[in-house]
């Protein structure tokens, strides 16, 4: 799942800050290329967690698997290198969620408060990047986030196909091509549609699994 995605999902749990960032981190992590920071915020912490939790649900459902299988056999038939197929079939279907569930006002607003909040004076104070650099490669990402804002016009196939390039840029087995580009574009034209109708029942599994997952702890705590 996105940040984006794991934003709307924290936001099932509590729409505070601190947790909704957490949740963010590991993603907002990679997206600088580092390790996922440390926080001595107790929200944040939580959130963290939360992120891996959510990822190993969303990973393993029926669903998601469905469409990444049906990204990466569109892909590979038409000549797309495997590393790169894999890898675009996994993020691109995510990317494509984002853009259902940008419709959800209430996410996009715990989203945004969140990239706000993480600015050094509120929140990012407790994040505990290694050193310097990846405390400012942080906040330059955060800035240009906060600036971008949330729309769903940034999961159409034209902002898949630059988010996919500019995501696997530098990986050598999961680049994309420039002549492969348009073949992503096509399958993120046919897919969004299949993503759409199948987004309710993927998140509703989601839903129950994490529901689920609570009342289980909760009497195991009892």
């Amino acid at each position: 799942m996105n940040f984006f995605g794991h934003a709307a999902v924290a936001s099932w749990q509590t729409r505070a800050p601190g947790f909704v960032l957490g949740a963010m981190l590991p993603d907002f992590a990679t997206m600088i290329r580092t390790r996922p920071p440390g926080t001595r915020h107790a929200g944040m912490h939580d959130g963290v967690l939360f992120h891996h939790v959510v990822d190993d649900i969303f990973h393993d459902a029926p669903v998601f698997r469905d469409l990444s299988h049906d990204a990466l056999a569109f892909l590979l038939e038409r000549g797309v290198t495997r590393g790169a197929a894999r890898a675009v079939a996994h993020i691109g279907v995510e990317i494509l969620l984002d853009g259902e569930l940008a419709r959800d006002a209430g996410a996009r607003e715990a989203y945004l408060a969140a990239v706000d909040a993480a600015g050094e004076s509120e929140l990012g104070h407790f994040i505990e990047w290694r050193d310097a650099s990846e405390r400012a490669r942080f906040a330059a990402l955060r800035e240009g986030l906060e600036s971008r804002g949330i729309k769903r016009e940034h999961s159409s196939p034209e902002a898949l196909v630059y988010r996919a390039a500019r995501m696997l840029n530098g990986r050598p087995r999961l680049a994309l091509r420039t002549e492969h580009e348009p073949i992503v574009r096509d399958w993120a034209r046919v897919a969004r549609k299949d993503v759409a109708r199948r987004a309710p029942e993927l998140l509703a599994g989601l839903e129950g699994a994490l529901a689920d997952r609570s009342s289980r702890r909760a009497a195991a705590g009892s």
